[in-house]
């Protein structure tokens, strides 16, 4: 039996690039880690011109990107260290890491609990305004609102990859269209395709995620079934817009069976895409009869609408 002095945890810190920050926060998902902190010193510089936003009281200090995770102190904690590092180490064949330095201290439950949520705050990207479930902001004239608790799925609106696709929806959505979102994470993208109009279906491998974007769809008032399944696998019925916010390598993968499962005329929208990964999955889309009609760049990250040219006779696939 594992013994855990009581109130006490392990604070992890792994400092990387904004570029790996997500993915290293998967990471530390999976070694088992029961929050994750995202400590981005631009953001307070951001910020601090927004004072109607609540800010940390400090600036944090000037360590760089960090990624922060928190674990038990249980025994088995050292393995659980040791199996993060292997997995840094392996994310550098698909994306920048930076150093991957880990860094460790013991802390009190009191300490991080709910440090996350002050760095947090609402986030406009094009029409959408994405609020965390726990702050009531004014809502600006025209603006749709959606309202998010991420928990420990991926999607809060502050990521480039997340912010791309949230600028291309309005022109890649149509009122009664068929919509997937698939790896969908909190479930914001799906989320904001319903309050476009859309008929939309989401889908996720991992179960935590699945549980958390249910709960974000019923926060919204939005109808969308949620799956657990990779990829499109359990979704049949010709679509008209397929939107992918996952890695470059995933999104390649997945343009055989986007061809599949989209209308004649339907469209792809995929992000997730490192700028150095860009060509290869252009080269796949075209290949595949995709014209990309739209292409949009943050950061290190881009993302593409392309739509698919294809056969007139889609048939639903069984």
């Amino acid at each position: 039996m594992q013994t855990q002095n009581k109130g006490a945890w392990l604070e992890v810190a792994v400092a990387t690039t904004p570029a790996a920050g997500e993915m290293v926060g998967e990471l530390f998902i999976q070694t088992g880690c029961e929050g994750v902190v995202y400590q981005d010193p631009r953001l307070y510089d951001d910020l601090k011109a927004k004072p109607e936003e609540l800010l940390p009281a400090t600036r944090p200090e000037d360590e760089g990107y960090r990624v922060l995770g928190y674990l038990p102190l249980t025994s088995g904690w050292e393995e659980k260290v040791q199996s993060l590092q292997v997995g840094i180490e392996e994310l550098r064949a698909f994306l920048p890491v930076g150093s991957g330095a880990v860094t460790i201290r013991q802390i009190q439950e009191a300490d991080w609990a709910n440090a996350w949520k002050a760095y947090y705050q609402p986030v406009q990207v094009g029409p959408f305004l994405v609020t965390p479930s726990w702050l009531s902001p004014d809502v600006p004239a025209g603006a749709i609102e959606l309202r998010l608790d991420p928990g420990m799925a991926f999607g809060t609106g502050t990521h480039p990859t997340t912010q791309l696709c949230l600028a291309l929806l309005p022109q890649a959505v149509e009122p009664g269209a068929l919509v997937y979102d698939i790896g969908t994470g909190s479930g914001i993208l799906a989320i904001a395709a319903a309050k476009l109009g859309a008929k939309v279906m989401a889908v996720d491998r991992d179960p935590v995620a699945v549980a958390v974007a249910t709960a974000n769809c019923a926060l919204n008032r939005v109808a969308i079934p949620v799956l657990t399944g990779d990829l499109l696998s359990k979704l049949m019925s010709p679509a008209d817009l397929i939107i992918a916010n996952i890695l470059a390598e995933v999104v390649i993968a997945l343009i055989p069976q986007a061809v599949a499962r989209l209308k004649p005329g339907g469209a792809l929208l995929a992000s997730g895409i490192i700028d150095r990964k860009a060509d290869q999955v252009r080269t796949a889309l075209t290949a595949a009869g995709f014209k990309i009609s739209q292409s949009l760049q943050k950061e290190d990250w881009l993302a593409y609408l392309a739509v698919w040219d294809g056969d007139a006779d889609a048939e639903v696939l069984y």
